[in-house]
């Protein structure tokens, strides 16, 4: 099982390499990363709430064959019935997103912080990724895998799953021969 970590839009190249390096540190899979800058379809875009719909962008995005694919996306989004999302995972499809807009200090009329910023981005890539790996939400506020309703609730937890969370991820990666 192989990581494609892709861009959408002005997505730092640090921003990538700390995506890859936080999965490679808490999972053991091999990354590839797609340097190139993919635009946004935007037919998933709704301009009066200025947000994507993350599953459907996700869906035209689409996955890479042969890879789990993580999209680092430029933007904000959302899903039908909540205001907005961190990341969305199709674990159906082999494909996730995290959206960036709002892991970022400035969104919320903040002085920018880039090594908070970066942070923010390994904890949802990973918790999107576990999604997609079959996790579900964690009680615990510290794991990766527990459910942010807001930024300092992803700043609360740790860039790493928790025991728990560990140990059925590497349950499923050892029984998985996917993607």
């Amino acid at each position: 099982m192989k990581v494609l970590l892709r861009r959408v839009g002005d997505v730092s190249t640090e921003a990538l390499v700390r995506a890859k390096e936080a999965i490679i540190r808490e999972t053991g899979l091999p990354v590839l990363i797609d340097y190139h800058k993919l635009q946004p379809n935007l037919e998933a875009y709704n301009w009066k709430r200025r947000q994507y719909l993350a599953s459907e962008l996700l869906k035209t995005l689409g996955r890479v064959d042969g890879f789990l694919t993580l999209y680092l996306i430029d933007a904000d989004g959302y899903e039908e019935g909540l205001n907005f999302v961190f990341g969305v995972a199709l674990p159906a499809l082999g494909v996730g997103g995290v959206f960036l807009a709002r892991l970022r200090n400035e969104f919320y009329g903040w002085l920018p912080d880039e090594e908070k910023f970066l942070k923010r981005v390994e904890k949802e890539v990973l918790h999107e990724l576990g999604h997609l790996l079959g996790l579900p939400h964690c009680p615990n506020p510290r794991c990766v895998m527990s459910f942010s309703n807001s930024i300092l609730e992803v700043d609360e937890k740790e860039a790493a799953f928790c025991e728990v969370c560990k140990k059925r991820l590497m349950s499923r990666l050892a029984g998985s021969g996917g993607y």
